[in-house]
């Protein structure tokens, strides 16, 4: 591992999810998933809707692009108000915000209006944290402001309590806002969809049987993501799990030295004045994690005996003293995190982002499925494919676990079998072999250019298949405006270039492990002009057979391969280039020299 890693256990943040819903069902409320802490990563978002949540909570207009691109279409609730400058992009983008400034509300009417939409909001009340809130005593007059407003529709009220003033939520505190409800139902003279009555610091109140009837509605991000690890801090909610992130680093040094400084103290790179403890010689380590990744106050180690010592900008000091088993240069050290440790975690570049399920997966699939058209069909039969995939050990079937196969024509017409696949799985990754990028202005609902391929796939594949889980190998052609779309599409793209600068093995590694993330595998398109095949021109300057093989095999050692098409199979392809692509099928199923 050569930088560190957060593990992101989609499971967990599931069954936690469903956990919440299943509470808050008992008591009337409907819940949505804060997805701010993973900094709207669309796998958790998914998770947290596959667990029950109504819609999903953002704070930050790129996440909510980000929640966006990925086909995440469910109702979605901005957090916070925005700047002025991005009414219009609120207004647009989000169902529902939370809003306490009048004249940011007048600003939402104006651009709702003029693009001929009602924008709704949740009236934010203050009820003693200090954080954002209308004043009680200005409810009415602002209640009776925005019912002017066209284009503003009041669809709740809400509160925001322990974020800032640490105030917890009691019975009493929310009783209020109930009472408040009721007022602003009074001079609307029609029912409120919502009364949110809080975060995740509002659950140890629901759980006790406290919370007041009338609150519908709750903002739930840290119990699901956390397990509730500072929401119940002292008496943990157990039906929670609190082990759904781990952030891992390398340990970079190990050595036995004094536990008390040497030499005239001032204060540190950031600030403060330390203090030390003096324990005489221990054995300490250093990991390549720092405070420009974690707070590092808020990590818990996962092993016995290692403790925090503290950190400088990039560098994690540990005491490794009494550590179990005992650790050393170049072995991992793993953490979990308070909620301000996992933001400032989530938040770093530095830290590479893993999303992961953990389940038990089929594996290798042992059955397997054809489909193809006229002329892949011709190519099926003429090189015995299904006969030779069978003496891989592999037998003919229809079910979900079957490694299912495309040969084709045209691109297009790999469109919908991976739609299919991406139903089948529900969330599938793609890596795109071909030497177009395929990414060229796609216009109107008839079949698509062969050079818009791709770009018809990113508007018709999310939700099942994001274009954060999509990889292009060997791309060697793209017009301006595809190069524009590919910077823009959160796609990864291998260039030759790139290829032969860091090997083709590197970038199928690379490849598989972005498509994997989340994911229940990944469906493979190649495309013969992928690759440079002798006494043929269609691949000149593409990556070599061997390297197009050795794609092949470690698409099928990795044991996500989940289906596998091939396009560009006409009736103009030499024989020869027929032959081989055959075999590079063969190799897709697991097919080796020894």
């Amino acid at each position: 591992m050569s930088d560190p890693q957060i593990s992101i256990d989609l499971a967990r943040i599931e069954k936690n999810a469903r956990t919440v819903v299943d509470l808050c069902r008992q008591s009337g409320i409907t819940p949505f998933g804060v997805t701010k802490g993973t900094c709207g990563m669309p796998q958790a978002a998914r998770a947290m809707l596959r667990g029950g949540m109504a819609g999903i909570a953002e704070s930050r207009f790129e996440n909510i692009r980000r929640l966006r691109d990925a086909g995440i279409d469910c109702p979605i609730m901005l957090l916070r108000s925005p700047p002025l400058t991005r009414v219009e992009e609120l207004v647009r983008t989000v169902d529902i915000s939370l809003q306490s400034e009048l004249q940011l509300m007048r600003e939402i009417s104006r651009v709702a209006e003029r693009l001929g939409r009602v924008h709704d909001v949740i009236l934010m009340i203050d009820l003693g944290d200090l954080r954002e809130g209308i004043w009680p005593s200005d409810l009415i007059p602002t209640v009776e402001a925005v019912l002017e407003l066209p284009g503003v529709r009041i669809a709740g009220v809400g509160t925001n309590l322990t974020c800032f003033g640490a105030i917890i939520p009691t019975q009493e505190n929310l009783t209020q806002l109930v009472a408040h409800a009721y007022k602003v139902e009074s001079i609307t003279g029609r029912p409120l969809d919502w009364v949110s009555g809080g975060n995740s610091s509002s659950l140890p109140l629901l759980l006790a049987g406290g919370m007041p009837q009338g609150v519908n509605n709750l903002r739930i991000g840290e119990a699901i993501l956390q397990g509730g690890r500072d929401t119940f801090l002292t008496d943990p909610w157990d039906a929670l799990d609190r082990d759904a992130f781990e952030l891992t680093g390398e340990l970079l040094e190990v050595k036995t030295k004094p536990s008390m400084p040497i030499g005239l103290s001032g204060i540190d790179a950031f600030g403060n004045v330390p203090v030390f403890i003096d324990e005489g010689d221990r054995l300490r380590g250093i990991a390549n994690i720092g405070r420009e990744d974690v707070i590092a106050e808020g990590l818990i180690p996962t092993r016995p005996g290692v403790r925090v010592l503290g950190a400088s900008s990039d560098h994690l000091v540990l005491d490794l003293t009494e550590a179990d088993p005992p650790l050393a240069v170049g072995e991992n050290v793993s953490f979990r995190m308070n909620y301000g440790a996992l933001l400032t975690v989530m938040t770093s570049k530095y830290v590479e982002k893993v999303p992961m399920r953990d389940v038990q997966e089929a594996g290798e699939a042992r059955t397997f499925a054809i489909e193809t058209d006229a002329i892949g069909g011709a190519l099926v039969v003429v090189q015995n494919i299904a006969e030779r995939i069978e003496q891989l050990g592999f037998e003919k079937g229809t079910g979900e676990n079957a490694l299912a196969l495309s040969v084709c024509a045209h691109r297009r017409d790999v469109i919908r079998f991976v739609e299919v696949a991406g139903r089948r799985h529900d969330a599938l990754g793609m890596i795109w072999i071909d030497s177009e990028a395929a990414m060229m202005p796609d216009e109107g609902d008839e079949a698509p250019a062969e050079n818009a391929v791709l770009r018809r796939m990113l508007n018709r594949l999310p939700p099942h298949v994001a274009p954060e889980n999509i990889v292009l190998i060997g791309l060697r052609n793209a017009a301006p405006e595809e190069v524009a779309a590919l910077k823009a599409s959160r796609m990864r793209v291998f260039t030759m270039a790139e290829i032969d600068a860091v090997g083709l093995r590197q970038a199928m590694r690379e490849a598989i492990a972005l498509v994997c993330a989340g994911t229940r595998g990944f469906h493979l398109c190649y495309s013969p002009t992928a690759t440079d095949m002798s006494g043929w021109s269609g691949g000149i300057g593409g990556i070599t057979v061997r390297e197009t093989h050795s794609a092949m095999e470690m698409a099928a050692l990795s044991g996500k391969l989940r289906s596998l098409s091939i396009s560009g199979i006409d009736a103009a392809l030499p024989s020869p280039i027929g032959a081989e692509c055959a075999n590079f099928i063969l190799s897709a199923f697991g097919k080796t020299i020894l």
